[in-house]
């Protein structure tokens, strides 16, 4: 292994008595993955956020009745992580996560209760109450994942004080304002999706004012123009995630874009794939691959810091399995892999 390593945290479906968060270090130039540590104390740490310029791990506690935000600060030289405080989401199955650039806000997602929630945070990394909560309301087509309202995620509109929140029960994509002053959301815009879609992740492309929503009940990712003033969203494109010869079951998870914005990846579960696009020049997508995730059920993936590797987190298979991006954005096999217990969130640290 080289002398430089990349650190990955890895959020998990565990109980609270089993370690749930892993710090992994990853060889930038091999892939290969290593365990450096762990914590447990929290109940299905699911999803993470990493603070954007300080040494603090964010996650989620998905339980039922009263999910939980939590605050961890990292200590780089020991490869620890320690619990700072944590916060009720007044919901159930928060299962989201994300931080403004300032790292001064954390915006969560209740999936089962069908809540937005904003809470501030502390100069030493703490979570204080929450200071706002929208209730969601609705439901589609679907009769048994679409009785409510399901949000999924919640992520910042780039170089703006928009937040996406892709609603899976509704089928519908709410664009948020957020005001730091009175740190409130007010509903500014939105979109609707085709019914039966189940919109669940987005990526925005680095340049162009593209957003990009992966569905996960049909199985297609939805191409968006977005208007930076307004958060107004135009749809452009709808494309399948799988071969069209595949017939069997499958519910697509997660949604990446390259840094240079050159490909999109999304992730299958079920065929147990990644499907790479192309990214054209009017941000439109052409497929170019479908390849094995080697596991089953890749819930997440990751890539690294510079590109050159996917990581994808198999959740029923227990694995971590690195492949190498090749000169046209595919992944290939390493045959680098580390065993845990039901990953599903990937997240690289930026600032080892």
């Amino acid at each position: 292994m080289s002398e430089h390593r990349n650190i990955l945290f890895v959020g998990t479906y565990s109980p609270a008595d089993q370690d749930g968060i892993h710090v992994l270090s990853c060889d930038p130039e091999t892939g290969r993955v290593q365990r450096l540590s762990s914590i447990g104390g929290i109940e299905n740490p699911s999803y993470l956020a990493v603070h954007p310029d300080t040494n603090r791990l964010y996650a989620v506690s998905e339980t039922a009745d009263n999910g939980f935000v939590v605050a961890y600060q990292f200590d780089p030289v020991r490869n620890v992580l320690v619990e700072l405080n944590r916060q009720p989401t007044g919901g159930g199955y928060p299962c989201h996560l994300s931080l403004d650039i300032e790292g001064a806000w954390l915006f969560s997602v209740n999936y089962m209760s069908g809540s937005v929630c904003l809470f501030p945070i502390r100069e030493d990394g703490a979570i204080l109450p929450l200071s706002d909560q929208i209730q969601h309301a609705g439901g589609s087509i679907h009769p048994d994942r679409q009785e409510g309202p399901h949000p999924h995620s919640i992520v910042n509109i780039p170089n703006t004080d928009f937040w996406l929140v892709p609603d899976l029960g509704t089928d519908q994509l709410y664009v948020y304002h957020h005001d730091k002053f009175r740190g409130k959301l007010k509903l500014q815009a939105g979109a609707v999706a085709e019914p039966g879609a189940g919109p669940r992740h987005v990526a925005f492309h680095p340049s162009m004012p593209m957003a990009y929503i992966i569905n996960e009940l049909n199985s297609t990712i939805t191409a968006y123009r977005y208007e930076r003033h307004t958060g107004s969203l135009t749809l452009l494109q709808t494309v399948s995630t799988f071969p069209v010869q595949y017939m069997g079951e499958n519910a697509c998870a997660d949604i990446h874009i390259s840094l240079n914005g050159e490909y999109l990846y999304g992730s299958n579960r079920g065929h147990d794939s990644i499907t790479v696009f192309k990214v054209l020049q009017d941000g439109c997508l052409e497929q170019s691959v479908v390849a094995a995730s080697g596991g089953k059920t890749p819930r997440n993936f990751a890539l690294d810091p510079s590109n050159s590797f996917l990581l994808a987190a198999n959740q029923d298979s227990d694995s971590i399995v690195t492949m190498k991006l090749n000169d046209r954005g595919i992944p290939e096999s390493t045959g680098y892999a580390i065993e845990l217990f039901k990953p599903v969130c990937l997240k690289f640290y930026q600032n080892y």
